[in-house]
């Protein structure tokens, strides 16, 4: 199992992306929290610590932080948007505390796209220095990006762009996007993907990732949508491994202990004439956001299942 631990450093951020899950309260974790959450997570014996939500660069302490949590053998990571690394003397200060990884957000290979939805102006020509910068210093970089109905149709011209100049990335996750707390502005809206076309590009980016031995996850899209790669889902692996989260949040919500069934979303009465129905998770708030999705119930021996299962555990 691998249990991690999400720690929300802020909740505020230097884009304003449409379909952002996790809006701008203008909050930060204080010191003396920051230490209480990773003493909690030593102590439950997580390997892993991601600081995220909305944008950890911000933070004045990011640096101090993970050199704390590595020192208590923590690998730390991040996830951000990539306009603060692209100053190289500040991804510098990072590795020096022993930063392991980045998760940088990519949306589209096409600037204009980018720009758009994170609804900042020269974000993605920063974003494509902060990769550069990572790279030179030997810190390991994967590449997020949120499945949406502007890159929709091109996820794998994405995925081979980046792996065409930056060969160095050999890890990708797709986030299908969750509605629930973004902006409900017409462009927001707007954002929502349609699934049978995202369906046919994320299955050819898997294809030619798999093809070149680099490895991918696709979290909140239901396995109907993913045959074939099913192993992949981020939900179903939880599932099958029965793994936990922590993720603190600053919010209502505080902290969370994320367990198996927190995995399970909204699914619909179809779904139990799935034989993929007991390790599918669906997606948060369908019946809200995502009604107009035609979901295809898959039917499959208890070999092949058995099959998807065996891939996970191994």
């Amino acid at each position: 199992m691998a249990n991690i631990g999400y720690i929300q450093v802020n909740r505020h951020c230097n884009n304003s992306c449409h379909f952002c899950s996790n809006p701008s309260n203008w909050k930060n974790i204080s010191l003396e929290k920051w230490y209480e959450l990773i003493d909690d997570f030593i102590s439950r014996d997580y390997k892993w610590i991601i600081f995220t939500w909305w944008e950890p660069t911000l933070s004045p302490n990011l640096s101090k932080w993970i050199e704390y949590s590595t020192k208590h053998n923590m690998d730390c990571r991040i996830i951000s948007n990539g306009m603060m690394c692209s100053s190289f003397d500040y991804v510098k200060r990072l590795r020096d505390a022993w930063l392991s990884l980045i998760h940088f957000s990519l949306y589209s290979y096409i600037e204009e796209i980018h720009d758009f939805l994170t609804d900042t102006q020269w974000s993605y020509k920063k974003l494509l220095k902060s990769i550069q910068n990572a790279i030179k210093l030997w810190i390991r970089v994967q590449l997020n990006c949120v499945i949406n109905r502007y890159n929709q149709n091109h996820l794998d011209k994405t995925v081979k762009f980046i792996v065409k100049n930056f060969p160095e990335i050999r890890h990708f996750v797709w986030n299908n996007l969750d509605p629930l707390m973004m902006r409900k502005t017409k462009t927001a809206l707007s954002t929502l993907p349609d699934y049978d076309i995202a369906w046919e590009s994320i299955i050819k980016a898997m294809s030619f990732l798999e093809s070149t031995w680099r490895t991918f996850r696709v979290e909140r899209l239901p396995l109907c949508f993913m045959r074939w790669y099913e192993w992949a889902s981020t939900e179903t692996r939880k599932i099958v491994k029965n793994e936990e989260r922590m993720v603190h949040f600053l919010d209502e919500r505080e902290t969370v202990r994320q367990t198996w069934w927190h995995w399970e979303h909204d699914k619909l009465d179809i779904c139990n004439n799935c034989d993929l129905n007991s390790i599918c998770s669906w997606v948060w708030k369908m019946e809200e956001f995502y009604n107009y999705v035609k979901l295809n119930p898959q039917k499959l021996t208890k070999e092949e299942k058995q099959i998807i299962i065996d891939k996970i555990m191994n």
